[in-house]
């Protein structure tokens, strides 16, 4: 059965899209096979990949990547069916009842946040949606784009928080060129690979592994 993993939050300007790419090129550098779900409003992966794909259709694609249909549940129902894979789904930074299927149907949710009182402000009603709609997945919280150069006087207790009502907490991704730098066709590179096995190595001991 398919292992699903949505990358979400009620914040635009996390880095969602760029993770699930990320996230899609990391695990296809293992062998491992990797399908995305477009679920964004601005469809931004689908339309990376048609850029991308522009002028040499032919190009063998590491992924592929389906536009989000209006009946989630029934598209997630087929997801499930699908074997040993992992499905990707790309969330909007908005929140509306035809999200639910997905997270009703995930292994994990992944949530990137940035010790931002804004972003934290909204990551919270985020947690707090998800536990009125009973959601079983994993919450695994991502602090994403992160300048090590500053100390964060919230982020103990803001992690604390998270762990508290139910959620782990992912090893966090530096603000970097290295990881701004995304392809959906591109292999990943070595510099990127340091930069994200260790919080894709805490997504994967929750949802297991494929072979």
């Amino acid at each position: 059965m398919a292992k699903i993993i949505v990358v979400a939050n009620g914040k635009g300007g996390t880095g969602k899209s760029t993770l699930c790419i990320h996230i899609a090129n990391y695990l296809t550098s293992l062998g491992k096979p990797v399908a995305v779900l477009d679920a964004d409003e601005g469809q931004t992966i689908m339309k990376m990949r048609a850029v991308e794909l522009k002028g040499k259709q032919d190009a063998a694609v590491p992924w592929p990547v389906w536009k989000a249909t209006e009946n989630g549940m029934s598209f997630m129902e087929k997801a499930k069916s699908m074997g040993d894979c992992y499905v990707l789904v790309d969330c909007p930074g908005t929140l509306n009842d035809n999200l639910l299927p997905y997270f009703q149907s995930a292994d994990a949710i992944v949530i990137p946040f940035k010790f931002n009182d804004v972003v934290i402000m909204r990551t919270m009603d985020f947690m707090k949606v998800l536990q009125m709609s009973n959601i079983k997945a994993k919450q695994l919280y991502l602090p994403n784009y992160i300048d090590i150069r500053v100390k964060y006087p919230n982020e103990e207790p803001i992690k604390d928080m998270f762990r508290r009502n139910g959620g782990a907490v992912l090893p966090r991704i530096k603000q970097s060129v290295v990881i701004e730098r995304v392809s959906t066709m591109r292999p990943i590179d070595d510099l990127q690979r340091g930069l994200l096995e260790n919080m894709i190595d805490g997504i994967l001991n929750v949802v297991g592994v494929v072979d």
